[in-house]
């Protein structure tokens, strides 16, 4: 974590939601759960952690089609009887969204920073109906001014216009905003590029070697109290 010159306490702070507010380990495994429990008596004998390495193979942390990643998992698994792949979409697109796992300190994070004044959002892309669900799975909604999902504004990560219209909504200049995710494109350097102060949550994507690497960087959600403590102590 890193402390620049030029301090500056945040009026607001963004965050990418997929991977950074949630954790995708534990998400996939509650959803396989969910999958052998719904589809028994389609599929052969097999443990959950079968369905496990087969999403992990398929879903490439979730940048394929949804179309190709549910073929790709479908192709994967031993089935007495194959379901139609249209059933399988519809079970993933319906329960995934609604198995997501919170990363450690979610709740207590973003508890803290809207107890000093801060105010909070997400900026994501994806699908609404997909999009959404995750944010109520995660029970944050009383502590966000704004959700913001790529699908229902017409333009994506790392498009300026984005983060321009969650800023828009928060009423906060991007001067005094920061954004944290973990893809050091989309995230770190489409939040950059607009001003706002871009901070890596590291531990899921690689840093791209072409880049320099990001000035300020986080391993966990707290760090981002405790940057937000240091910024205050300099301020005053």
């Amino acid at each position: 974590m890193a402390i620049a010159k030029g301090n500056i306490v945040p009026q607001a702070i963004l965050f990418d939601l997929d991977e950074t507010l949630t954790d995708r380990m534990p998400s996939i495994v509650r959803y396989a759960e969910r999958f052998h429990r719904d589809f028994t008596a389609y599929l052969a004998p097999t443990e959950v952690s079968s369905i496990v390495d087969a999403l992990l193979a398929a879903n490439v942390r979730g940048y394929r089609p949804r179309a190709e990643v549910v073929r790709d998992f479908a192709q994967r698994l031993p089935w007495r009887t194959v379901p139609e792949i249209a059933g399988l979409r519809t079970h993933w697109e319906t329960w995934f969204p609604r198995s997501v796992v919170a990363r450690t300190g979610l709740a207590a994070t973003l508890s803290a920073l809207h107890a000093q004044g801060i105010r909070l959002g997400s900026v994501t892309n994806g699908e609404v109906p997909f999009q959404a669900p995750k944010i109520a799975q995660l029970a944050i909604t009383q502590y966000l001014s704004t959700v913001v999902i790529s699908e229902a504004v017409q333009v994506q990560k790392p498009d300026p216009r984005i983060f321009a219209h969650a800023l828009a909504q928060l009423g906060c200049r991007a001067a005094d905003t920061w954004f944290v995710g973990d893809h050091p494109v989309n995230d770190v350097l489409g939040a950059a590029a607009v001003g706002l102060r871009a901070i890596w949550l590291t531990g899921v994507c690689p840093w791209p070697t072409d880049y320099p690497e990001a000035q300020w960087q986080i391993a966990t959600l707290e760090d981002i109290v405790e940057l937000v403590d240091s910024e205050r102590k300099h301020a005053t």
